[in-house]
């Protein structure tokens, strides 16, 4: 079965025998390794569906089974309706989330950013306790040696101040200077296009297959840099004292620098 035949079938076992006038639309950005369309009637954007095969399969069930977790503790997500779990593939129907993406926000930036703050500061407010998924540095600077490892790295994104680091050498730079750890409820992906905003300033997060337990600069320093490049460096500096936090430039760069893996 081809993936949008795949699609075509999960919303029938939801219950939508009707189908007239449902067009998928392939969605070409976002997560690797996926297969993503929206659901659209006309004039609507209904429901989402993802569908992980062979090694895409994994990650996907990660993200449905951490959303669901961040669902649970009050934070707006995609709800999930439907999955279908199979031994060499993973689908599942969401619900579409309202709004745009930040990155797309026609928000006046100073209400942009202290909605996000806001938004990124409630997560990070989360219990650790009952958090069951690690995203501690030890595990992502493992993370990064596999990659390294099987040669997955694609330098080719690096960003300007590394385009003359192999792989190599950036990640044994960082393996020698880890920071102390404060830890919170991260996202683990907090990129503007990741935060979706509506014309109230409500956020919510999508893409969550990396959150859990680590360091707060894990969201931080990914967030404010895409705030910076979009919106100018004041308004990074805005989005730090909106949080509430004295920024520590050098831990922000070392986070900085493990995202080129990842």
């Amino acid at each position: 079965m081809n993936h949008e035949a795949e699609a075509l079938a999960l919303l029938r076992a939801d219950g939508n025998a009707d189908l007239s006038g449902v067009r998928l639309e392939p969605v070409t950005s976002g997560m690797s390794g996926a297969s993503v369309f929206r659901v659209v009637r006309p004039g609507q954007l209904v429901r989402y569906v993802k569908i992980g095969q062979d090694k895409a399969a994994a990650p996907l069930r990660q993200e449905i089974t951490r959303t669901a977790w961040l669902a649970a503790q009050g934070i707006t997500v995609p709800g999930i309706l439907r999955v279908s779990n199979q031994p060499d593939s993973y689908a599942v129907l969401m619900h579409a989330m309202p709004g745009t993406p930040a990155d797309a926000s026609r928000l006046p930036a100073p209400q942009l950013i202290a909605a996000l703050a806001k938004a990124l500061a409630a997560l990070h407010a989360l219990p650790l306790n009952s958090c069951p998924f690690d995203e501690t540095l030890s595990v992502r600077l493992a993370r990064a040696a596999k990659a390294v490892a099987d040669d997955e790295v694609e330098t080719a994104e690096f960003e300007p101040r590394n385009a003359d680091t192999t792989p190599q050498a950036l990640l044994a730079r960082l393996s020698s200077q880890p920071p102390a750890e404060d830890q919170v409820i991260v996202h683990g992906d907090a990129t503007l296009s990741n935060l979706m905003i509506d014309a109230d300033g409500n956020v919510g997060f999508i893409d969550c297959g990396s959150a859990g337990r680590g360091d707060r600069y894990l969201d931080l320093a990914v967030l404010a840099a895409d705030i910076a490049e979009q919106h100018g460096t004041e308004a990074a500096t805005a989005f730090a004292r909106d949080y509430g936090i004295i920024w520590d430039a050098a831990k922000a760069q070392f986070y900085a620098d493990l995202y080129e893996f990842f």
